[in-house]
């Protein structure tokens, strides 16, 4: 049986408790909305930054878009300990 969610007079929608336990959401998360054939799919937050290679479209490989985003993880890392 479907969830059924409320939409404030913002525009804002709580997801159930339960979702939340289930898929380890909190406050601050980002959930990830995309249009289908079939509706509006929701799509809770990765946990690790390489769990976003090929969430793009682009001409790149899979094994290019996370050599990439190792790269930018390397440099972020770095960059917060300086």
């Amino acid at each position: 049986m479907p969830d059924i969610l409320t939409m404030s007079q913002r525009g804002q929608i709580t997801l159930p408790a339960a979702l939340r336990v289930e898929y380890e959401l909190k406050s601050g998360d980002k959930i990830f909305g995309e249009k289908t054939k079939d509706g509006y799919l929701l799509r809770g937050p990765k946990k690790n930054l390489l769990e976003y290679a090929g969430c793009l479209t682009s001409s790149l490989s899979i094994e290019e878009e996370e050599e990439i985003a190792k790269e930018g993880l390397s440099r972020h890392v770095l960059e917060d300990g300086e």
